[in-house]
């Protein structure tokens, strides 16, 4: 017990000494400890114990707790035999042998009488009287309470000690020592009030001629929580609550200059959902909303643990991660996102299914400056979306030309629509097995008038984002209407040609309107007129598709739907639908006669089909072994390469009027 003997007699003049809390025993005290506790320890010799059986139990509960050198976090009463008033503090100490004890010191609550001068009380109530409505505070230089005005007191309770107002006891040491050093000081501060552990101001001033100092408090604990919110709001999105492009660009600055320092490298992955907008037109932007939350929390399960995931806004989303060695590492992000999409997400009682499209750029093998980079990951991500859903794609420099045609096209759109830069061009469809030329589908080409001929692939895509698909849908159905006409007044036999309709142009209020007041214009006979529709596209509402499908019925037009089989339509609506052909993908054609899968569900498909009244139509025939199987399997009708590729409007005519002869 000799080093804590030792260390008792630093703490004089104050009073203090070692409990051992299991033998209820005091091995050790310092002379004031000796002077205090001279009853008890008498009593203590006679074999009464020197604490009370509940405050063993609670300091039983802290010693289990606590290691050796923590304070406790409670204090203690005790009363001296003539009656003075002590606060009793007590810290884990080692008894040896692997047992812990309390090393406890007593302060002494001193009244103000019995420790200021006459002067000094005039100047402490004067004092206070001046602060009527401020939270302020005497306390003696050893750091007793002395006196403090009602605002304090209503705020902070019962204080015997400076120390009782800090939320950390390492906060009050130091806080103790700088005054000690200073005459005044000010700091931001967490204090322990009624309320609970809230922030405050703190303004102290050490007042030498009466040994003491004063400290004033200020709440700021709302102009914290308000600065928090203030940062929140502009940092973090409010829906997925990730951090936002401002983090974004921080956390990337800050890299840059730790790779540039370090010669490291870092990368990022810029994300994009692949038919988010299909999804909010359809069904709501509150479902799309919610959608975007579980993407948010997929991702982010799905990246490494010092990955950062960003919502930039809308359905993009980018991941960072520093200190890469090789781009193989962000791919395998990429694929880990991938394979977790497959899965369905819960949505608003619903199961859904959403991809994205990935682009990976690196510091600094892509590029040396923030911008830069996010532009290139873009690119990438530009470059996955035009080549398929659900895919990755590592910058490369051709890929930036890719972007800025995307961008002229996208400006150009709009100019296109009103000059009518665009064109029909028209697939024969062949009827079997006499392979007459019993219709057509009508395919839209953009004629730029410096880029030349533009495929859909690039353009339908930009129509969709921007809404133009609108007007552009509408443009065809009345030229396809016209194309019909001029048809009919060359003499040309009747045939049936299909317009194929998006599921933006789809979900159009007054669509059925305006294809009847196309059909009454042109004087088409709305037998000959066919709308395509995909399944995905009926069955994000099948019910309502079901009315609308039943309005053009009425109209007398012929609906098919197209890419059979890609889809999600079950049986049960697939007879409800007022449908008459069913186009077979041509994923399904394409290994027709080598494929035993393909071709099984090709047979199948065109006898379900017969069963229920619907003809069926299979696009991309490319070879007579094709043909050859299909006429096996009663398909009434083909379209593909094999007999044609689309033709313009007088190619078409020339391909029809050839057919005939032959005939």
């Amino acid at each position: 017990m000799t080093d804590l003997a030792e260390l008792l007699d630093h703490k004089m003049p104050l009073a203090a000494w070692v409990i051992d809390v299991e033998q209820s025993s005091v091995p050790c005290y310092n002379a004031a400890a000796e002077r205090l506790l001279t009853d008890s320890l008498s009593d203590i010799k006679s074999g009464q114990r020197a604490i009370s059986g509940a405050l063993k139990e609670r300091l039983s509960f802290y010693l289990d707790t606590h290691e050796i050198g923590e304070l406790l976090p409670f204090k203690w009463p005790f009363v001296s035999k003539e009656g003075a008033q002590y606060s009793v503090t007590g810290s884990v100490v080692s008894l040896g042998n692997g047992r812990k004890g309390l090393s406890v010191e007593a302060h002494p609550l001193v009244a103000l009488e019995k420790v200021a001068t006459p002067l000094a009380h005039d100047i402490h109530v004067g004092m206070l009287a001046q602060f009527k409505t401020l939270s302020f505070v005497i306390f003696s230089n050893s750091g007793t309470y002395i006196s403090a005005s009602d605002c304090f007191c209503a705020e902070f309770g019962d204080i015997h000690n400076v120390r009782d107002l800090f939320a950390v006891s390492g906060a009050a040491n130091s806080f103790i020592s700088r005054l000690t050093q200073q005459e005044s000081l000010s700091q931001e501060i967490r204090l322990s009030t009624k309320k609970g552990v809230r922030w405050h101001k703190i303004e102290a001033s050490h007042n030498k001629e009466t040994d003491t100092f004063y400290l004033l408090t200020h709440d700021i604990q709302e102009e914290r929580d308000h600065e928090v919110a203030l940062y929140r709001l502009n940092n973090y999105d409010s829906l997925t609550h990730l951090p936002n492009r401002n983090l974004l660009y921080q956390q990337l600055e800050s890299a840059l200059v730790n790779a540039r320092k370090r010669h490291r490298q870092f990368g990022l992955l810029y994300l994009d959902l692949d038919g988010f907008k299909v999804i909010n037109d359809n069904f709501g932007h509150r479902v799309g909303d919610e959608l975007i939350q579980r993407v948010a929390e997929r991702i982010k399960g799905s990246i490494p643990s010092g990955a950062c995931l960003y919502r930039l806004g809308g359905d993009e989303f980018v991941v960072v991660l520093e200190n890469t060695s090789t781009i193989e590492e962000l791919e395998s992000i990429a694929q880990s996102i991938m394979q977790n999409a497959s899965n369905t997400y819960p949505v608003a009682k619903m199961e859904m299914m959403i991809t994205a499209s990935i682009g990976i750029a690196s510091y600094p093998q892509h590029a040396d400056d923030v911008d830069n980079l996010l532009k290139n990951a873009d690119a990438a991500m530009y470059r996955a979306k035009s080549t398929g859903h659900n895919m990755y794609f590592v910058y490369e420099n051709r890929m930036a030309d890719n972007i800025n045609a995307h961008l002229t096209l996208g400006g150009g759109l709009r100019k296109a629509i009103e000059e009518e830069q665009f064109v029909l061009h028209y697939q024969p469809k062949i009827r079997l097995p006499d392979e007459a030329v019993v219709g057509a589908e009508a395919l839209i080409r953009w004629v730029h008038p410096e880029l030349g001929m533009i495929s859909p692939d690039q353009f339908i895509p930009l129509a969709e984002e921007s809404g133009l698909i609108l007007p552009l849908g509408e443009w065809v159905i009345r030229r396809a209407c016209r194309q019909l006409q001029e048809w009919r007044e060359a003499g040309v036999p009747p045939i049936k040609l299909s317009v194929n309709l998006s599921s933006r142009q789809f979900m159009q209020a007054d669509l059925v309107d305006m294809v009847r007041r196309a059909l009454e214009e042109t004087g088409v006979d709305p037998k000959n007129f066919e709308l395509e529709l995909t399944e995905s596209m009926l069955m994000n509402d099948a019910q309502q598709s079901i009315e609308k499908l039943h309005s053009f019925r009425k109209l007398g037009l012929t609906l098919s739907i197209d890419d059979f089989g890609t889809g999600y339509s079950s049986l049960a609506y697939l007879k409800k639908f007022p449908i008459q052909t069913l186009k077979i993908d041509r994923s399904f054609i394409h290994d027709l006669g080598l494929d035993c899968d393909n071709d099984a569900i090709v047979k199948a498909t065109i006898a379900m089909a017969n069963s229920l009244n619907l003809k069926v139509i299979a696009e991309g025939v490319e070879s007579r072994s094709q043909v050859d199987v299909l006429n096996g399997y009663e398909c009434q009708e083909v379209q593909g390469y094999l007999f044609s590729k689309p033709l313009c409007s007088a190619d078409f005519l020339t391909y029809m009027q050839n057919s005939y002869d032959t005939a």
